[in-house]
């Protein structure tokens, strides 16, 4: 189980800078090691994973959590809305007492981290889709071998279009176009270099990553870089047509990657400024079961100091009384971040110290 746990947590996720070829040593201070799953919760789970399978290539997969399967086990499915579950424990730990739910693992190809869609069921649940400058917004990007071919099968699927034009726009890091999937959350699609696709393994997919809007930068790595104690790099300012891609034809857009310890990879923070004319900035105050809800699953050590110094600083829980829920594979407690952002703080069980 142990080692299911530390491939699954090998990355954090990825934004505009798809790498930034500087890797740093672990901080000993950090208490962030890694990161498990990036789960957002869905309307509808079948229709949410069809859309990531045919469009992208995207697999259903098995929890890592679960350890290794039987050698007579079946294929993983999506459990159906009938049959979905009901947990005190789950209730607890993310705010949503008396409803049901279901979870849907998936495996991208060239994504050393899972992705998640959460659905639940009889709990009321906001639906509103977001715009790339709205605070608490996350920007799914995936970098891939043929965006001609991927943009026409997100098309096919019903897919609305974002950026400014409706089509492909050439940038920084290539071709780049921003649709909605069918819950409305935001996903581009950016041209994969050929360097990038040589080095990369089979696949649709080259290279996976999330941003996510903030209203400050500033008082956003109060979180990140105070508290989690994560590496900042220098910020930049986003061009015309990185703007149009997100679907501002102006403004101005700044963009701040944020890095796990140890790693070259982590989660780019926009703050934008739309221009006039634009619908103003909405901010998020997400509930998990919110359409949407962008969700990162950390694995952190010394969870119960973490626990204290994030109370210590200002910072709300979504878990009922900030405390922890136990399971056999270790304990889970979700953090409100600045932006409204859910960060699921995993404290993996010690080796031994549970069934694995």
């Amino acid at each position: 189980m142990r080692r299911v746990l530390a491939r699954a947590a090998a990355a954090f996720v990825v934004a505009l800078a798809l790498s930034t070829g500087v890797a740093t040593a672990q901080r000993a201070d950090s208490p962030v090691h890694g990161l498990y799953h990036y789960v957002h919760s869905t309307r509808d789970a079948e229709r949410g994973f069809a859309f990531y399978r045919d469009v992208l290539g995207i697999e259903l997969t098995r929890s890592p959590f679960a350890g290794p399967p039987r050698a007579d086990a079946p294929p993983p499915q999506i459990q159906s809305a009938a049959n979905a579950g009901s947990d005190p424990l789950v209730w607890d730990l993310t705010d949503t007492k008396g409803a049901r739910f279901r979870t849907v693992f998936m495996h991208a190809p060239n994504t050393p981290f899972g992705l998640e869609l959460s659905e639940f069921f009889d709990i009321p649940r906001s639906e509103r889709p977001a715009n790339a400058w709205d605070p608490g917004a996350p920007v799914q990007t995936f970098a891939v071998r043929d965006l001609d071919a991927t943009f026409a099968a997100a098309r096919e699927r019903g897919a609305q279009v974002v950026t400014v034009g409706g089509a492909p726009i050439e940038t920084r890091t290539g071709r780049a176009v921003l649709v909605r999937d069918p819950d409305g959350v935001l996903v581009r699609l950016v041209q994969a270099s050929a360097a990038a696709m040589a080095a990369a393994g089979p696949g649709r997919i080259v290279a996976t990553s999330i941003a996510l809007s903030v209203a400050s930068t500033r008082d956003a790595l109060k979180f990140y870089r105070r508290l989690l104690k994560l590496d900042v790099h220098p910020s930049r300012r986003a061009s015309r047509n990185e703007l149009r891609v997100l679907g501002l034809d102006g403004g101005a857009l700044t963009e701040t990657l944020v890095t796990i310890p140890g790693t070259n990879i982590g989660v780019t923070l926009l703050e934008a400024r739309p221009p006039k004319g634009a619908a103003p900035a909405m901010p998020f105050q997400w509930k998990l079961q919110d359409v949407g809800s962008p969700q990162f699953q950390l694995e952190v050590r010394e969870l119960d100091a973490l626990i204290a110094r994030t109370q210590a600083a200002g910072y709300r829980f979504l878990s009922l009384g900030a405390k922890p829920i136990q399971r056999a594979f270790g304990r889970f407690v979700f953090a409100i971040g600045p932006d409204g952002e859910l960060v699921e703080y995993v404290e993996p069980a010690e080796p031994g110290s549970a069934k694995e």
